[in-house]
């Protein structure tokens, strides 16, 4: 791409050179008259104007004027003509359309160490599509200094604003009116300068710190996604509003400066500060602008493709960097090829930030981390790291294309982003790892998980309005991640590879640098389908159903026996009998279905054959073809590549576990997870037999792959839970842990033997096993830990047991174990090796050492981080020893989690679902509703108090119907 030089060129206004020269010198004199910030104008001014070193803005204390600006809803004056009662531009969720930006300069100047603040200025080069007198942008907890606000046209010269700006914190807007209408047709340059705390958070513009020789070190670094940029800079905060952008940082000496663009120069910017220009980037929406200064040190190689990729962290963590610097220039070459389009900047930054709310952001050119996600120690970090890095960093680079450059349009789309980058993290981690098995290891990780959410009633359709700043962030779902990635791998399945790739090709060169709905998507994809043959298929009709409601269909398949078999439809509820009343809009629960099968009379799980049901047949009739008789089986939706559940009649499920039990490697790895989870859901909800279900167990005596054990680990968790307090758990321990024995004695505690996926499938076993009482498992895990207390400098724990050893030993142990593990956390720099302890140490069973932990997990300047503090009541909560505890911690600490995660990404509602996930009574499903009740304020926790209520109906339901019917089978399980 053609890279811009470090000339100002103006946006989209066309002048002589000489013009801009005088424009620049009067707007340069202007800025200095307030003193604009402490000489942030851009180093190539042309005027050479030398701005005064910083001093205080000539303001306010900032505590004050932002307790002025944010706590009181600031009405503007009205405008001529519609009274003050009718609605305003203001009242809107989304900007107005008169004022369109088209590109940013921002100037910033950063107070790491002692001042703990920044400071900035700004101009907005903007095209006005409809006269107007009034501008709104987004600002956010920014004290706005009045004076220096100006509109310049240069046709009309400078426009004054009409009295202050005041801010609407409804729709967090900064409004500013003008005297005089703007013109349509023409440009302006909007300017303004701010400043505000650097404050030690997770979102905008924040401070984070770590440890390095006993000295506490600092960083600034950004988390603008979905709508926090406008707590840095006042700015279009909408994705829409794609721009270019000119970024100045101003910072103290010994810190580097890192922006999505590559750094222009850096230089001398007074005693003790260096100013780093970066060039021009390419048109980007705000949520993805991001930058970082820091003391850090990189690794750097060169892709395949000639573009530098860097890897970023503290010093002490340099040697974490290779596996991600390896695995991302592999994916990244991949994902040229495959998309057709080539990564469009001339670098990759990949950055470990220490403290960080998610696991990752795609920022386009500096993609940001959680350590954890981002940092690998071999030795010391278990295999599962190695897949989670490996996972991560595939799906942020995916992101590169899905979703910088085509963005959505807007939120409502949001699985457009996550649900492409979800799915194809997998085929970027197959291309970098292709024996770890990514396509059976789908179907456990995101298949079930999706599956699972999108059963109640309090799901939502995957495309839904979004009318306010915490339904943006409660996008950010499982629905959008999970389901979103499901249905365009189920697309991608009955569409086949190459027209599939042939219409993304398509679709991210039609909408490269700009903006995209699902309606043009599915159209990119049926002119792909019609140009190879396939007219038939009419993607935006298909799939209307699997995103414009919510749930999805369990599929009835009953055979006669003779000749053939039926197929119908009906939507799938995990709990039938909940209130279906929904805001929602739907199409009548009805879905097209694309149904893959075979039989054991002709088994072909390569090609299946392929089976529509559509809306307007209830249901079809299928005739065999392949000399099918009455004992062969018949298996539907073939590798789960179906977004659904299948059912069969009676006897076709026995003739299935009758395969399982004789052989049951007969079916693929996938299908068998699917059957086993399609069971046990299908039984909860009332369609099949708990009996059936538990009988397909009894094979698991030979099942030695990971993939059918994770997803039993998930169903058969769930049963846990219910039990956990039953009498009926005692019978359940023992079933399982005589079911998971040969698995166990087959894998052993040897990591260095077996690929990725044997190392997995020993995580679990081994799990599972001393979860369940197994004596050598608990006996080799204290034994481990044991010696570890004796010699901590010398950790003899197989790096991808740790989390079971650890959590093991100090469930039988008491505050010496417990002790051992927080004096290792705080001592360990190693990220992957902190959050074990972290969650080992919510596994003793000692309540006060729970409670304990929960009080320290939220103390004020304490040893846990912010970004792990809500994870630690998960922890004490999955506990069923401090489930009540954690529960109690939760109501009674509800401000601080409130005012700490409510308007988070994912934190809070994690958080609620974790505290409420063993709820299976009726006084616990009172107390939920009465904390609702008296909590209306729930932030972007709404709809998970709204699922928790869901789901623990549906758990109360389960323990009327199933908990003796479960225990009388157990009983004859255990000892037949």
């Amino acid at each position: 791409m053609d890279m811009p030089g470090e000339e100002y060129k103006g946006g989209g206004i066309k002048i002589s050179r000489n013009a801009a020269i005088f424009i620049a010198c009067t707007f340069g004199s202007s800025l200095l008259l307030v003193g604009l910030l402490c000489g942030l104008l851009p180093a190539d001014d042309p005027c050479n104007i030398q701005v005064p070193e910083p001093t205080e803005p000539p303001v306010e204390p900032v505590e004050t004027t932002k307790a002025l600006m944010t706590t009181e809803r600031a009405e503007p004056t009205p405008s001529p003509g519609p009274t003050a009662s009718a609605p305003q531009p203001w009242d809107s969720l989304r900007l107005p359309t008169d004022l369109i930006p088209s590109h940013y300069d921002i100037g910033l100047r950063i107070y790491i160490d002692d001042e703990q603040r920044f400071v900035g200025s700004i101009s907005i080069t903007m095209e006005c599509k409809q006269s107007t007198h009034l501008l709104l942008l987004h600002s956010k907890e920014l004290n706005i200094i009045p004076t220096s606000v100006r509109m310049l046209s240069v046709d009309e010269g400078w426009l004054l604003p009409k009295g202050p700006p005041r801010l609407f914190p409804a729709n967090q807007y900064l409004i500013v009116e003008f005297d005089e209408m703007l013109t349509a047709g023409k440009s302006y340059i909007f300017t303004i300068a701010f400043y505000a705390p650097l404050e030690d958070g997770l979102v905008g513009l924040y401070r984070s710190s770590y440890q390095a020789n006993g000295e506490t070190r600092y960083l600034a670094t950004t988390f603008f996604a979905p709508t926090d940029a406008r707590k840095a800079f006042p700015c279009f905060d909408e994705p829409a509003m794609k721009v270019t952008f000119n970024l100045t940082l101003i910072h103290e000496d010994g810190y580097i400066a890192l922006g999505n663009m590559p750094l222009l120069r850096s230089e001398s910017a007074g005693t003790g500060w260096t100013r780093s220009v970066f060039a021009k980037s390419v048109p980007m929406s705000t949520y993805l602008i991001c930058f970082v200064v820091c003391d850090f040190v990189e690794k750097n190689t060169t892709t395949g493709n000639g573009v530098l990729l860097r890897v970023w962290a503290r010093e002490d963590a340099k040697d974490s960097l290779d596996y991600a610097l390896e695995k991302g220039a592999q994916v990244l070459d991949f994902f040229d090829g495959y998309f057709g389009t080539q990564f469009p900047l001339p670098k990759m930054d990949m950055i470990a930030i220490p403290d960080f709310a998610a696991g990752a952001m795609e920022n386009w050119g500096l993609i940001t981390y959680r350590e954890s996600a981002l940092l690998y120690t071999p030795g010391v970090s278990s295999s599962s790291n190695k897949q989670r890095v490996c996972a991560i960093v595939a799906h942020e680079l995916a992101h590169q294309w899905f979703g910088n450059l085509v963005t959505l349009e807007w939120w409502d789309d949001t699985w457009l982003n996550e649900g492409f980058a979800s799915y194809v993290e997998y085929l970027g981690t197959d291309a970098a790892e292709p024996d770890w098995g990514m396509t059976d290891q789908f179907v456990s990780a995101d298949l079930q998980t999706a599956l699972d959410a999108d059963a109640l009633i309090t799901s939502r359709p995957i495309i839904v309005d979004v009318e306010t700043p915490d339904d943006i962030n409660q996008q950010f779902d499982t629905i959008s991640y999970n389901k979103g990635a499901s249905i365009l791998r189920m697309l991608q399945n009955f569409l086949g590879e190459d027209t599939f790739r042939k219409g993304l090709a398509n679709y991210l060169d039609e909408f490269a640098y700009s903006n995209a709905k699902n309606t043009d998507l599915w159209r990119v994809l049926t002119e792909a389908a019609v140009e190879d043959g396939k007219a038939d298929i009419k993607v935006e009709e298909i799939m209307r159903t699997w995103t414009e409601q919510m749930n999805y269909p369990s599929i009835n398949v009953t055979r006669d026996y003779t000749s053939g078999f039926t197929l119908s439809q009906n939507r799938f509820l995990i709990n039938p009998a909940a209130n279906t009343t929904t805001d929602y809009d739907d199409l009548g629960y009805i879905w097209y279905v694309p149904l893959k099968y075979t039989t054991s009379a002709a088994p072909n799980f390569t090609d299946p054959t392929l089976q529509w049901l559509e809306p307007e047949r209830e249901q079809v009739s299928i005739d065999f073809d392949d000399g099918m008789t009455s004992e062969d089986w018949l298996l539907a939706n073939v590798n789960a590549y179906g977004f659904y559940r299948v059912n069969y009649d009676e006897k076709n499920w026995d003739l299935i576990s009758k395969q399982l039990t004789e052989d049951h490697e007969a079916i693929p790895i996938s299908s068998r997870a699917a059957l086993i989870s399609d069971a046990f859901n299908l039984a909860v909800s009332g369609q099949l037999s708990m009996v059936t279900a538990f009988n397909l167990t009894f094979y698991l005596e030979d099942e030695q792959d990971y993939v059918p054990w994770s997803v039993l680990n998930q169903v058969l968790g769930y049963v846990d839970l219910m039990l956990s307090r039953s009498q009926a758990y005692g019978l359940f321990s023992t079933y399982m842990r005589r079911q998971v024995e040969p698995f166990y004695n087959y894998v052993g505690w040897n990591d260095t033997v077996g690929s990725h996926l044997d190392q997995s499938g020993r995580v679990i076993a081994i799990s599972l096993a001393c979860g369940y009482g197994n004596e050598d498992c608990v006996n080799t895990a204290i034994e481990y830990y044991a010696t570890w207390m004796a010699d901590p400098e010398n950790n003899p724990v197989p790096p991808n047991q740790k989390s079971r050893v650890y959590c093991t030993a100090i469930s039988a142990g008491g505050q010496e174990e417990w002790n051992f593990a927080y004096q290792e956390y705080l001592s360990t720099s190693v990220a992957t090796e902190k959050n074990i302890l972290l969650a080992a140490m919510g596994c003793s069973r000692i309540p006060w050492i729970l409670n304990s932990y929960l009080e320290l997990s939220i103390a004020p300047n304490g040893t846990i981080k912010a970004q792990d503090a809500e994870n630690v009541a998960g922890y004490v909560a999955s506990n069923t020893i401090g489930s009540d505890l954690a529960w109690d911690f939760f109501r009674v600490n509800w401000d601080f989690y409130r005012n700490e995660y409510g308007s988070s990404v994912f934190q809070f509602s994690d958080l609620i679902e974790s505290v409420t996930a063993n709820f299976n009574r009726e006084f616990q499903l009172q107390e939920l509703l009465d904390f609702i009740e008296t909590h209306p304020d729930q932030g972007t926790g709404s709809r998970a108090f709204a699922q928790a209520v869901d789901q623990t109906r549906a758990n109360i339901r389960w323990m009327e119907d199933y908990e003796e019917e479960v225990m009388e089978w157990l009983e004859w399980a255990v000892t037949a």
